[in-house]
């Protein structure tokens, strides 16, 4: 048996004018802790963000991006003396940055030690994360079958070679091995090792990806996508196997979560949640027919062609709050050029039941993609205007940044458009500002005026959907700012507005001339005054098993 020790790196948030990022549970990593767990291993996991969320500074070089966790030299400080195995999860290229820091230091701090990486930044780009001195081996995919092997593989003193789904460097030479087929075997993965991190902080702070309905919790029930858009990095990440759990099995991990975690909300945070009409009746009603009093949220997006009226009917009775569909594009056109499988005149109906039902609804967009103009925009601008007039409540519209791993990425950079350096990788942080403004992918637009295009989509939307819509939104600010509770992703971004955005201020500027940790006032902390159910932070319960000397 090995002792690893596993680090999800301190979490980045964003403060911009319209933008705001907030660290999630690292659920991917909460799953790989499982894995090698019940494969007998013991297992130590340090949170950097969970384990120190009041420790805010900003990035050097960088006041618009501030770092919320332990810093690298805190991390290494708390590794294991007798770890014998290291792994960082870095599931998004913008970490990548923070993590290569935290990495470095662990390697000053343990030079005796095998590091591994794994997530999607690794599986994209291997060979550029191997240059870095402090990374041994890549995980790459899918992880919990190849860690448990590869902990194997290092404990035996055996060829990494025969470890499909990885990535490592012979000498000067990058091998990679074949790729791991994915598990159809979902129900048999373990669930997410939460008593190994401090989930309750994530908890307690309100910190998810989804607007704020209480006391809430993560939860996966299917992996993979079976499509193939082309600015995504999933098929390469996930292959196309799309897999789903049995509704009985997720149906009782929410029920554990709310006896373990007082939760009563979650955050689904599938790739495509919802692709099976049989699947998701089947779980909407289970979770009627077990009187689950929950509410749940799909805030990665989902597809829209099993999502009828009679779908929605059961989404709102089984207690769904807020989902976000993904038309990307106005432009037939431009979905054409991405791959992205939407028709819109069949989307609209899907939305419009969803809005009968009183399910609250939130469309993504991005603009800048290869090929885009302003007739695409105009057409962009058109589907925006028709959504807020039927009563969409919200669209986030950003700017394309190619996803290492996507295909899109990979035409881009063996073009030359792209270098791989912090500036390209901490670029979606800056959507919204000047930092991003060199980020332009569309040779027909200048930043200037893709900037110019990205405001006015969301001038056009809010402004109309405030004028149709003034009662509901009168009483979506009033709600926010009595209770704290969200109706909508832009009420989640007004109350941080009205949180944040001096106290960061005044923050940084205290922290310029101090030289000592910024205290985070922007997340809060529920308290049982709050909540009844509360329950205390979870502590950190590593199984101690017997040390051993990994070969």
């Amino acid at each position: 048996m090995a002792h690893a020790c596993l680090i999800n790196p301190a979490g980045i948030k964003s403060i911009t004018s319209l933008q705001m990022h907030t660290p999630n549970p690292p659920i991917g990593l909460a799953y790989i802790a499982a894995a090698i767990r019940a494969a007998g291993h013991r297992v130590t996991v340090i949170d950097a963000t969970g384990e120190a969320m009041d420790q805010i500074s900003p990035m050097p070089g960088r006041s618009d991006i501030l770092i919320q966790g332990l810093n690298p030299d805190q991390v290494a400080d708390r590794v294991p003396a007798d770890a014998d195995v290291i792994g960082l999860t870095c599931m998004f290229s913008p970490i990548w940055p923070l993590a290569r820091e935290t990495l470095d230091a662990v390697r000053r701090k343990r030079p005796d030690v095998p590091i591994l990486i794994g997530g999607e930044h690794p599986t994209a780009v291997p060979e550029h994360t191997l240059a870095s001195e402090a990374v041994d081996c890549c995980v790459m995919g899918e992880g919990e079958e190849t860690i448990v092997e590869l902990l194997d593989c290092l404990l035996s003193g055996g060829d990494p070679a025969t470890v499909y789904g990885i990535a490592f460097l012979d000498d000067d030479r990058v091998v990679r091995t074949p790729p791991r087929a994915r598990n159809r075997a979902i129900n048999d993965i373990p669930l997410p090792a939460w008593d190994l991190l401090p989930i309750n902080e994530y908890i307690e702070r309100r910190q998810n990806n989804g607007i704020n309905q209480g006391r809430a919790m993560p939860i996966l029930a299917t992996r993979g996508c079976p499509y193939r858009c082309t600015f995504c990095s999933s098929p390469q990440m996930w292959t196309t196997t799309y897999t789903m759990r049995d509704v009985g099995q997720v149906c009782d991990e929410i029920e554990r979560y709310m006896r373990d975690y007082a939760v009563t909300d979650f955050h689904f945070q599938d790739l495509t949640a919802i692709v099976s009409k049989p699947w998701i009746l089947a779980f909407c009603k289970e979770v009627v027919r077990r009187g689950l009093r929950i509410t749940w949220q799909l805030p990665s997006g989902t597809r829209s062609e099993a999502i009828d009226d009679e779908v929605c009917q059961w989404l709102a009775a089984a207690g769904v709050k807020q989902m976000a569909y993904a038309p990307e594009s106005g432009s037939a056109e431009m979905r054409k050029r991405i791959a992205k499988r939407v028709t819109i005149e069949k989307m609209v109906p899907s939305i419009r039941a969803a809005l009968r039902h009183k399910l609250t609804l939130s469309c993504f967009f991005v603009i800048g993609f290869p090929g885009e103009t302003t007739r695409t925009l105009r057409e962009t601008l058109r589907l925006i205007r028709r959504l807020a007039w039927i009563g969409v409540h919200d669209v986030s519209v950003t700017k394309f940044v190619p996803y290492p791993g996507s295909a899109l990425f990979d035409d881009l950079r063996a073009s030359g458009r792209i270098q791989l350096n912090d500036a390209f990788f901490l670029s979606p942080f800056s959507f919204y500002d000047n930092h991003g403004a060199a980020f332009c992918y569309a040779d027909d637009l200048t930043p200037k005026q893709l900037h110019r295009w990205m405001t006015w989509l969301f001038l056009n939307f809010y402004v109309l959907s405030m004028a149709r819509h003034p009662i509901r939104t009168l009483g979506t600010m009033v709600r926010v700012l009595l209770t704290g509770r969200e109706d909508t992703r832009y009420a989640k971004w007004f109350r941080a507005r009205i949180n944040t955005r001096l106290k960061w201020r005044r923050a940084v500027r205290e922290q310029s001339h101090q030289q000592t940790p910024i205290k985070e006032h922007a997340v809060e902390r529920v308290t049982p005054g709050d909540n009844p159910n509360v329950i205390p932070a979870s502590t950190h319960r590593a199984r101690e098993q017997q040390k051993v000397t990994i070969a």
